[in-house]
């Protein structure tokens, strides 16, 4: 019998990981688990330290209000979606990494990832979180994505 006593969802703001939150959450209410939020913040690198120019401007703070936004997006779509027992936990890194760290240091049973379904070309140029997740992983992991077929909840 297959038990899932924690998932771990990853949230980067886009409306495909809000359809793996939504994921995450019926899941959660069917085997009553706990639902790990994971928002990974990207460093800006040099990007970063540049001074003010124009449109291009990062403010010395991005890393903190990214967390800052990550978090409360997390709290809320938790709250919204009825989730009993849920966290969000905020990490610094390259995403597919710090996903699969926390999955492994929570002992999570399923990692619920939403894809962006890009081309072909977009994928080899730029890869995807969700397939290195899938390869590193330590336990299964459910990819989805955001289309006109989404299930309706709550």
């Amino acid at each position: 019998m297959i038990r899932l006593e924690k998932i771990l969802v990853a949230l980067d703001l886009s409306e495909h990981s809000q359809v793996a939150m939504r994921y995450a959450a019926e899941f959660a209410r069917a085997f009553s688990a706990e639902v790990v939020v994971c928002h990974v913040v990207e460093q800006a690198g040099m990007l970063a330290s540049l001074p003010p120019g124009g449109e291009a401007y990062f403010p010395p703070n991005l890393t903190e209000l990214q967390a800052q936004r990550g978090r409360a997006e997390g709290e809320r779509l938790l709250r919204e979606l009825g989730v009993a027992r849920g966290r969000v936990e905020i990490r610094e890194g390259k995403a597919f990494v710090e996903i699969v760290r926390l999955a492994r240091e929570e002992d999570a049973d399923l990692i619920v990832v939403g894809t962006h379904g890009w081309g072909a070309i977009a994928h080899a140029l730029l890869g995807s979180v969700a397939e290195k997740v899938v390869r590193k992983a330590p336990c299964p992991v459910l990819t989805v994505r955001a289309g006109e077929h989404d299930f309706v909840g709550p």
